[in-house]
Order: C-alpha cells, then sequence, then structure tokens
C-alpha cells in the first residue's frame, strides 16, 4: 500500500501520540510504502529544523525518509487545493499513483479523492489497514 503524508501527519507522527503516531509507525516498520517528492522532503526538513534548531532529529529522519522512501521528482500536475502549497501533495500523489494521501487539513480532505488516491484521515487509514491486514 503507498501512500503520502501530509506534512502536519508527519510532524505529529514524529513528536506526539495518536493516531499519525500510529501511522508513521507502521511505514517505519515497513507495513506502508511512503512516497514524497522532493519540495515533500524539503518541508519536513524545514519543520523538523524549526522544531530541533540542533538538527539531530531533522537528520534522522532526513535519512530515514531518504533510505526507506520512494523519493519522486516534482511535477506541477494539477493547481486544484485552496491552499495552492498543498498542490505538492495532490500531484505527488498522481505522478506515484499513491493508495491514500493522509491529512488532517481540511484544504485537502474537502477533495476526497485525486485520480484513484483517497484523501483521509489518519484515523480513517488506521481503520482502514486494519481491516485489510
Amino acid at each position: 500500500m503507498k501512500i503520502i503524508l501530509d506534512t502536519n501527519v508527519f510532524i505529529s507522527g514524529i513528536f506526539w501520540s495518536g493516531s499519525p503516531h500510529q501511522v508513521v509507525a507502521l511505514w517505519a516498520l515497513n507495513k506502508i510504502h511512503l512516497i514524497v517528492t522532493k519540495k515533500i522532503l524539503s518541508e519536513y526538513l524545514h519543520i523538523l529544523h524549526k522544531i530541533d534548531s540542533k538538527g539531530d532529529i531533522a537528520k534522522k529522519w532526513g535519512t530515514f525518509v531518504l533510505e526507506n522512501s520512494q523519493i519522486l521528482e516534482d511535477k506541477e500536475l494539477v493547481k486544484i487545493c485552496r491552499d495552492t502549497e498543498d498542490n505538492k501533495f495532490l500531484n505527488c500523489a498522481i505522478i506515484g499513483r499513491a493508495d491514500y494521501l493522509v491529512s488532517g487539513d481540511d484544504d485537502l480532505l474537502c477533495l476526497k479523492k485525486i485520480g484513484s488516491t483517497k484523501i483521509i484521515t489518519p484515523s480513517k487509514f488506521l481503520k482502514i489497514h486494519g481491516k485489510q491486514r
């Protein structure tokens, strides 16, 4: 199963417990496959550096993403999200043919789907993943 994590889910999954953490844990255990573009990875790292000024966490997770994800080139295929910064996740979904885009962002969730990729919350993803195992 191929997924995309929006930045808030990725960051929340690293630092806090709850549904985002459980989704990140599934990826870390190789139960699901993460797809990112260079722009998405850059945003992940930017936020991690803001949280951890020493950069240790960003370095650790940046390396983990590089070694355990499919990294795609950025392409602008669609510009349909009301928050234009979120279009990178939609484009990644199309390019990578992801099964799910996991997000807590209403600007993405309101779209429900992009191509064959369903856009759902972390808790809904966990329910679906639990049924498919």
